[in-house]
């Protein structure tokens, strides 16, 4: 694609329906292949891990339990809900940042990519209270489990928490990941289905769980331009600070992909669509 202008369009409207938090895998059988299906309650919400491959390891239920028990440790890290984790303790000034976990320091420090990416619309250090990063960890820790697992010898992984999906291999022997678009007017449908290609990850912003839990760091309140916004990209944390940015952005956000070829993005507002990128080509 030579830029995001050219490449945006108007296209499929939240009135299609489809197999269905903003994003939703589509879960087709595994076919031939071996699946082991695990839904872990974390963060507030449910992290669903599907494996699959034409033989699992032997090993495959340590592995799942090492992802697991990632995903509470980043609990540990990051939960601005309790007074124990390195997070809590800077926010509230009892401890310096060098004194952090070096995974705490790097995260911070791919949020502050992001807010530079975004011109500073997404912005962890504007929240009230202090910095608070959960608007990229959540993608972030999808990104790190799915790395685990394949990385481990599993061929074929989706880590979905809620909504920030990010996956390896394919769903089936024939057919990528396929991940529906939740219909921001009515959650039962979706209004895209996305072929989502191993080593991405899709996240979707929008008031679909938790009402009006986006913060607008310009405006200070809760104000949103689009009533859905999904990116697809290489990177899991960064989507998942895109898809909020853009949300709150508007259509001036297409200028952060300038030059970001791999990147794809599906915006919904007042019932119509708008798309750019090889994912919705």
């Amino acid at each position: 694609m030579t830029g995001p202008a050219e490449g945006t369009g108007t296209g499929a409207t939240p009135s299609e329906t489809g197999i269905g938090t903003g994003g939703r895998i589509t879960y087709a059988g595994a076919g031939s292949w071996q699946q082991r299906l695990h839904v872990e309650p974390v963060w507030g919400t449910h992290v669903v891990i599907d494996v699959r491959a034409d033989a699992l390891p032997d090993d495959v239920d340590d592995l799942l339990a090492e992802a697991v028990a990632f995903l509470h440790q980043v609990d540990a890290w990051f939960s601005t809900y309790r007074a124990d984790t390195p997070i809590t303790m800077y926010r509230n000034g009892l401890i310096e940042l060098e004194r952090t976990p070096s995974i705490v320091r790097a995260v911070l420090e791919a949020c502050a990519g992001a807010k530079q990416l975004t011109d500073g619309v997404f912005d962890p250090w504007a929240v009230p209270g202090g910095v608070d990063p959960s608007g990229y960890v959540k993608g972030w820790a999808a990104g790190v489990a799915a790395d685990m697992l394949h990385d481990a010898g599993i061929a074929n992984v989706c880590v979905d928490a809620s909504g920030d999906i990010a996956v390896h291999g394919r769903m089936t022997a024939d057919e990528d990941w396929s991940v529906g678009i939740t219909n921001p007017y009515d959650t039962q449908s979706v209004v895209r289905v996305v072929q989502v290609p191993s080593g991405y990850a899709m996240a979707t912003s929008g008031l679909y769980e938790r009402g009006e839990h986006i913060r607008n760091t310009v405006s200070g309140g809760s104000s949103v331009h689009y009533d859905s916004a999904t990116v697809v990209g290489p990177d899991a944390g960064l989507a998942d600070a895109l898809a909020t940015a853009c949300l709150v952005e508007g259509p001036t956000c297409n200028r952060w992909f300038v030059g970001l070829d791999d990147w794809s993005v599906y915006l919904i507002k007042d019932g119509r669509a708008e798309f750019f990128g090889p994912a919705f080509a």
